[in-house]
């Protein structure tokens, strides 16, 4: 429901068309992608695992202990980024209720679910009762994303005008204000589609596989390519960039390495399942960690933290999170061991080391 999985989606049914003998459909293939999202998965129990038991290590420890002993002002030397940010006040005067954010929220996740069956069933007429996992394959989750975003502005819109909280030419000043937040990632995108296109045009690919297809160990793969789009996205600042140049490449280098390894095709699927994975998950880890990122940015104005403390103090959990997955699950997964078992000896092993190097911030000392 969110415009990641629309353009991860379209992005895998472009290296679908390309690779002749690998047939699927883009959403089921990227439905298959979840269980191998290992970074992604265990960062959240990370964070259950790190609030529940009160318990931090690294800077983030030192920093929770300058809190506590003088106040979240003194956690950090740098001066607060937030105080340059410009802060969101609502209409003076006017009221504030929660159905204005909920409904054209609602509106948005119904007009997804719906845009999705539309279109999927559109692809499937004349098809006698598809079920409803074919009717999802084959959706245009683009356009249902594009009607269903559309229509909840709208809604948002009319909320706004019926209650008289702004006038239409203050409504349309509030809309172009949130547009231009936008525009930054806007041409970093298309920029990224221009340098993935370039790629494309050189042969890149065929060159990979021609020189590379039968020198690389199809196990090894997955890791690879995890640690590749982490370096990448930390070094650019841009997920979705790292996404277009990346998954056109491995996709076709992947699935070179199993044909030529003699490997049975349905049964390396899951190379392909946890290369693509690798990718995504590689790009997340590095717009959790690059001080450049707009995910990084946002978080750290949103929370009210500064900027560079931030970076600073996550940088050792998503560290520890990300080779935890690529030594306990990615490698291991390559070689054949069961996705679901890697999850679960991987949490096993993040909770002995939080336990084991984790502590207690102290209490305040008496002023």
């Amino acid at each position: 429901m969110t415009t990641w999985i629309g353009y991860e989606i379209g992005l895998i049914g472009d290296s679908l068309e390309k690779m002749p003998g690998l047939d699927g459909e883009p959403y089921l293939m990227f439905l298959n992608t979840i269980p191998y999202s290992f970074y992604p998965i265990m960062a959240i129990v990370f964070v259950y695992m790190v609030s529940f038991s009160g318990r931090d290590f690294g800077p983030m420890l030192k920093a929770e202990r300058l809190a506590q002993e003088h106040g979240s002002e003194h956690s950090s030397p740098n001066k607060d980024a937030t105080q340059e940010a410009e802060a969101l006040q609502p209409v003076e005067g006017m009221p504030q209720r929660a159905f204005n954010a909920y409904i054209p929220v609602l509106v948005m996740v119904l007009g997804v679910l719906v845009g999705l069956y539309v279109t999927g069933s559109n692809a499937l007429e004349g098809t006698t009762d598809p079920a409803l996992k074919d009717i999802i394959g084959n959706a245009d989750s683009y356009t249902a994303l594009m009607w269903a975003s559309l229509v909840s502005m709208m809604t948002a819109a009319l909320l706004t005008l019926g209650q008289r909280i702004m006038n239409l030419d203050e409504l349309v000043n509030a809309w172009f204000k949130g547009l231009n937040a936008m525009l930054m990632a806007m041409i970093i995108l298309v920029l990224a589609w221009s340098l993935a296109d370039t790629t494309a045009a050189l042969g890149t690919a065929d060159f990979l596989v021609s020189s590379a297809g039968d020198k690389l160990i199809p196990a090894l793969i997955p890791a690879g390519t995890f640690i590749l789009a982490a370096l990448t996205a930390f070094a650019t600042g841009s997920s979705w960039g790292v996404m277009a140049i990346m998954l056109p490449l491995v996709i076709p280098v992947t699935w070179a390495a199993v044909l030529q390894g003699g490997a049975d095709p349905a049964a390396a699927m899951h190379l392909i399942f946890a290369t693509v994975a690798s990718v995504l998950c590689g790009a997340v880890w590095g717009d959790h960690c690059s001080p450049i990122s707009d995910t990084t940015v946002l978080s750290s104005l949103a929370s009210g933290c500064d900027h560079v403390e931030h970076v600073r103090t996550q940088i050792p959990y998503a560290l520890l999170v990300g080779v935890v997955a690529v030594v306990v699950c990615l490698v291991p997964v390559g070689y054949g061991m069961p996705w679901w078992l890697g999850l679960f000896l991987s949490a096993a092993l993040l909770v002995a080391f939080h336990r084991l190097i984790g502590k207690i911030p102290e209490a305040p000392s008496q002023q």
